[in-house]
């Protein structure tokens, strides 16, 4: 008479219960995709021509609802170099790019990166400038035109500048002559 207070599951026709995705294979997901990043930024710093250990990586996976992680990456800069941040949006989408092409099935563009700075990088500016210094003018940096690949030579060529004659400054001596020309004939 009190069947359902029984707690049993129904079986399914098959014979077979649903198997629910436990915790573990979520985290061992998590961890192959940590892996992945790790490996992945490893590769392109090696590709890039970048030391290893300028650059270290964390990645954390926050879940935003039952069926949906965000991956956030972490990039820490652990030593100083102007260069490397010179370059950091173009690093970043190489990391995305390679991250493409170890796992074209995974859409990487909703993943977060961030930047952050390791206390002991040996940062130059600990101290922020005077307001008036962020009111100066920056001089925008005028992008070098490629040398042509057909040019063999290691400098460009100084830029044609039209040759100028001044009338006025003109010497007798280099005048055009509108005189015939006279032979000298021995007497």
């Amino acid at each position: 008479m009190f069947d359902f207070l029984k707690n049993q599951r129904p079986v399914s026709p098959s014979g077979v219960t649903p198997v629910s995705v436990s915790p573990n294979s979520i985290s061992h997901s998590s961890d192959v995709r940590r892996e992945l990043i790790r490996v992945v930024l490893k590769d392109t710093l090696r590709r890039h021509g970048i030391p290893l250990d300028w650059l270290v990586c964390e990645v954390m996976v926050t879940t935003r609802s039952l069926d949906r992680e965000e991956l956030h990456i972490q990039l820490i800069l652990m030593k100083w170099n102007e260069q490397v941040l010179h370059y950091a949006a173009a690093l970043q989408q190489q990391l995305l790019l390679g991250l493409d092409r170890f796992d074209p099935g995974v859409d990487h563009s909703s993943y977060v990166v961030s930047w952050r700075f390791s206390p002991h990088c040996g940062g130059p500016n600990l101290v922020l400038p005077e307001p008036k210094f962020w009111l100066q003018a920056v001089q925008p940096e005028v992008p070098e035109t490629p040398v042509s690949v057909l040019d063999r030579r290691r400098t460009q060529r100084p830029p044609k500048v039209a040759p100028t004659y001044p009338a006025a400054a003109v010497h007798r001596s280099m005048a055009p002559s509108h005189e015939p020309a006279r032979n000298a004939t021995p007497s």
